[in-house]
């Protein structure tokens, strides 16, 4: 519409001052003029159409770009929080883990203690059997030894006795003989 203001517009002032111009002419004018008029809002309305048009692919990309943002937004979360739980669940099996690794080796150090108790205490009553038998034995030897001892004096003492009467004999035979 800007454009037809700066039209002059036919008026029939201007026609009637031209003794040229007759009733076919004027209508010629205002019939230009009309079409230039026809001209000019149909092109305001499809500038009007385009800027709609503009706006709502606009309004509907920023629409669309709004719901992505959301959608990838909402995701990035979800993710977080799921690795984070992940995260955490494996960090408390790991304490558990190394809790339950901290059980059986101080078990198995308990074990391993008691069973070299155990074989200590073993090792010195099979020691102090051991001596004891060896003591009991050594006894028994010591007893024997001082029995043959005896023995061997007695024998001795006998074969002594037994020689001295055979020398005695001997002598008596001797002297017998002589004289």
């Amino acid at each position: 519409m800007a454009f037809m203001d700066k039209v002059p517009a036919a008026s029939e002032e201007q026609g009637r001052g031209t003794d040229e111009v007759d009733g076919a002419a004027t209508t010629d004018l205002g019939s230009a003029a009309g079409v230039l008029a026809l001209a000019q809002k149909l092109h305001e309305e499809h500038v009007a159409e385009g800027q709609a048009k503009r706006d709502a692919l606009i309004a509907e990309g920023q629409s669309r770009h709004d719901q992505i943002i959301g959608e990838a937004t909402a995701r990035q979360e979800e993710l977080l929080l799921t690795g984070k739980a992940k995260h955490d669940a494996l960090i408390a099996e790991a304490d558990v883990l190394k809790v339950e690794a901290t059980a059986e080796h101080e078990r198995i150090i308990g074990e391993a203690r008691e069973r070299s108790t155990g074989m200590v205490v073993a090792a010195q009553q099979k020691s102090a059997e051991v001596l004891q038998e060896l003591s009991s034995e050594r006894s028994l030897l010591q007893k024997e030894i001082e029995e043959m001892r005896a023995s061997e004096r007695d024998h001795l003492a006998r074969q002594k006795a037994y020689l001295e009467d055979q020398l005695i004999k001997l002598e008596q035979a001797g002297t017998d003989e002589s004289g």
